[in-house]
């Protein structure tokens, strides 16, 4: 699987104030740690955003895909050492600085920052007795509408969940693309690794895809071809002359 993205997400009620900062010292972030892996080349673009579960992504291109994922490697390396509650080491100050900055952004509605890659996640919670990991994984299936397709190396897609009508992200492996075509918007169920909220049971991403299976969807109105399905006695009264002597009586 590529290693190529870097996500930031926001739990809680989370307002457009502090969603901005959190993608504007992500982007810090992103340049301090390329600069202090000496990648600096990098072209780190945006590949999704999701306002509505806080949640943003970007991608980094590179002629030079190890470099990109040494930063990615670091990017993880932060997000582990905030959730254990350790000060990252060996690092610049501009890289602490920023990702002080992200973490930050916890507090009054918003409960928790997420660092995410194709790899792992690593959660920030606000409470102190929630140091330490906050994910469990397992084995199992997320349903939900399929949102989000990246038209470039098309290995991450997300799917809205239908239980928390949340985003969850999915990864999957090499030569896998092509499953994807066509699946835009469509109602699914995507089965395999899926990492979720200790406390909540909400998923957050799905790893190690082993199969999509699409839902049937009827069309729009129908249902209105069922009528008549059930014969009428001649001498049957109309439904809506019931209704009527119910509505007089």
């Amino acid at each position: 699987m590529a290693k190529d993205t870097i996500t930031l997400a926001l739990g809680g009620e989370v307002d457009l104030h502090r969603f901005a900062d959190a993608v504007y010292n992500l982007e810090v972030l992103v340049k301090a740690l390329s600069k202090a892996e000496g990648a600096e080349q990098i072209r780190w673009v945006i590949a999704d955003l999701q306002v509505s579960s806080a949640m943003a992504t970007t991608r980094g291109e590179s002629s030079i895909l190890e470099e990109v994922e040494r930063v990615v490697n670091a990017y993880e390396s932060i997000g582990e050492c905030y959730q254990e509650g350790r000060r990252p080491i060996g690092y610049p100050p501009t890289v602490v600085k920023a990702a002080d900055a992200i973490v930050s952004v916890i507090g009054d509605k918003v409960s928790s920052v997420r660092f995410e890659t194709p790899d792992k996640e690593f959660t920030v919670a606000s409470r102190r007795d929630l140091v330490g990991s906050v994910i469990v994984k397992s084995l199992g299936a997320v349903e939900g509408r399929i949102q989000t397709l990246s038209n470039r190396k098309g290995l991450r897609f997300v799917i809205f969940d239908t239980l928390n009508d949340r985003a969850v992200s999915c990864y999957l492996s090499e030569g896998e693309e092509e499953q994807m075509r066509e699946m835009w918007g469509k109602r699914a169920i995507v089965e395999g690794e899926i990492s979720r909220e200790k406390e909540t049971g909400r998923a957050l991403a799905v790893r190690h895809i082993t199969d999509i299976k699409v839902l049937f969807e009827p069309e729009r109105g129908s249902y209105l071809q069922a009528r008549g399905i059930a014969p009428r006695k001649l001498d049957a009264p109309l439904a809506e002359d019931i209704i009527r002597r119910l509505r007089d009586a």
